[in-house]
């Protein structure tokens, strides 16, 4: 009879452990929103999945593995004029379905010319294409998932985060792991042909998304919200999607900025130097903000060798896809199994603690490729490190944010999202660059191991250090339920 009663005890703890997972003790209305915003996620990582492996064949085979770290060094360069031109549009639009179909149009037009031009000259288009295609996607991700993202964490408490955002990591893995398994099967699908034109597509279900989530916010009904207060505590109302637009870039005012676009230019630039400041003045921002990307710098380096590796191994390019598929494929797969059970990882350890988890890998992993360099440990490494990053040291990043201002999250951390990741990037192509580029004089070793593990130590040090900064202000913000503004 004891042992009845602790079987019905252990059910009724995974029942009600199942009900937290399924947000069963949220309002329905926004339960569906949530629902909307995670296809959005969905469908811009799933087509992310399938069109990076074929950004990645295509720029190697037409331009050459020692472009790769140019490309990676210029696409700051690109990014700027790309971001000043979407964050105008956000000010005349106002409205975010308005925006994300402008500029899901825009990048779905970029797509149809490449597929057109791919398909009309056989498998061998010009080098323009190569560059379009690399700078396209690589763009995309950093407009789409950084403002559905943004959107989520304004209308989110510190309490709701921590249990709805690695619930949404994992119904965003969803979408990798379909997308991943789309690039494997890339001869069955039309080759990469069939996958550009799918991601054209996709752009229309992200826009489609965005919207759904947005119309459910408008106006939750009274009882629907005071369930919500008791079961949570007291949260934001939900707004309407206008309000939505405004918080997602409150850097742009609400009147027309003088001097037209010009003017609107010159507000965009110094909203940039605010989110700078705002960024450099404040140091638990700023250690968000490092432990957030530190590890871009360390994996661009991880990504060139197993891009060099993989080309190298495959000839045929629909064969490259499909190896770069099975990678994205074992990232997905390993990321949504440890977001998963990443509440109850973070729940034990707590938000500082899984910090650190991150940088102690990503040195494992080097030191690992550096002493037994292969296709097959370059591929394992890769894997382990961007599990760590994308299944438990992304929703840490997130709730990290939640204990800031609304101008330190729609301007400090718009600008680390859309350029400070990028530079962290740079500093990675920098490295592969001046220290590890694939070219014809150093065959058959380009990869200089002594060098890469140095400048990892060195790295993963400093990372560490801010890592366990941010780490115990957060707590103290926690126990104070304090602010950084």
């Amino acid at each position: 009879r004891p042992s009845c009663r602790s079987n019905e005890s252990s059910m009724s703890s995974v029942m009600r452990y199942l009900e937290k997972a399924m947000l069963s003790d949220l309002p329905l209305r926004r339960r569906l929103s949530y629902l909307s915003f995670a296809g959005a996620l969905l469908a811009a990582l799933g087509s992310q999945q399938f069109v990076a492996p074929v950004k990645v064949a295509i720029f190697m085979d037409v331009v050459g593995p020692d472009m790769e770290p140019v490309a990676k060094s210029l696409l700051l360069v690109v990014m700027v004029p790309i971001l000043i031109a979407y964050n105008i549009v956000v000010s005349l639009l106002k409205n975010p379905t308005r925006i994300m179909f402008a500029a899901c149009g825009f990048y779905g037009a970029i797509y149809f010319l490449v597929t057109g031009v791919v398909l009309q000259s056989a498998g061998h288009p010009p080098a323009w294409v190569a560059w379009l295609l690399y700078y396209a996607t690589d763009t995309k991700s950093v407009i789409f998932m950084p403002a559905i993202w943004s959107v989520l964490a304004d209308v989110s408490t510190s309490d709701v985060s921590k249990k709805i955002f690695p619930l949404m990591f994992v119904v965003t893995q969803v979408g990798g792991v379909a997308g991943s398994l789309v690039a494997v099967k890339v001869g069955s699908l039309g080759g990469e042909v069939g996958l550009l034109l799918m991601q054209s597509f996709a752009c229309l279900a992200i826009a489609f998304f965005v919207r759904l989530g947005c119309t459910l916010l408008e106006g939750a009904p009274p009882a629907a919200q005071q369930q919500l207060e008791n079961s949570y505590g007291a949260i934001e109302a939900p707004r309407p999607p206008d309000a939505i637009a405004e918080a997602k870039a409150p850097e742009v005012e609400k009147s027309a900025a003088p001097g037209g676009v010009l003017g609107l230019i010159r507000e965009q630039l110094y909203s940039g130097i605010e989110g700078v400041w705002l960024l450099c003045s404040r140091p638990y921002v700023f250690g968000a903000f490092w432990v957030s990307y530190a590890s871009l710098m360390p994996r661009t380096m991880l990504d060139y060798q197993n891009s060099v590796a993989g080309t190298t191994a495959f000839s045929a390019r629909d064969d490259q896809i499909a190896y770069f598929g099975q990678v994205n494929l074992m990232i997905n797969i390993g990321t949504g199994l440890l977001a998963l059970f990443g509440n109850p990882i973070v729940e034990f350890f707590g938000v500082g603690t899984c910090l650190l988890f991150l940088p102690v890998g990503m040195f494992v992993c080097m030191a690992a490729l550096c002493l037994f360099y292969s296709l097959s440990m370059s591929t394992i490494s890769l894997v382990a490190v961007c599990t760590l990053a994308y299944g438990l040291n992304s929703p840490c990043k997130e709730m990290l944010y939640v204990r800031t201002s609304k101008d330190i999250k729609y301007k400090a951390k718009s600008w680390s999202e859309m350029y400070g990741n990028q530079i962290m990037k740079v500093f990675g192509a920098q490295m592969n660059m001046w220290v590890n580029l694939e070219t014809d004089f150093c065959q058959p070793h380009c990869f200089h191991a002594q060098a890469t593990l140095a400048i990892t130590g060195v790295w993963v040090a400093l990372w560490l250090a801010i890592a366990y900064r941010v780490g115990s202000e957060h707590r103290a913000l926690e126990a104070a339920d304090g602010v950084v503004s």
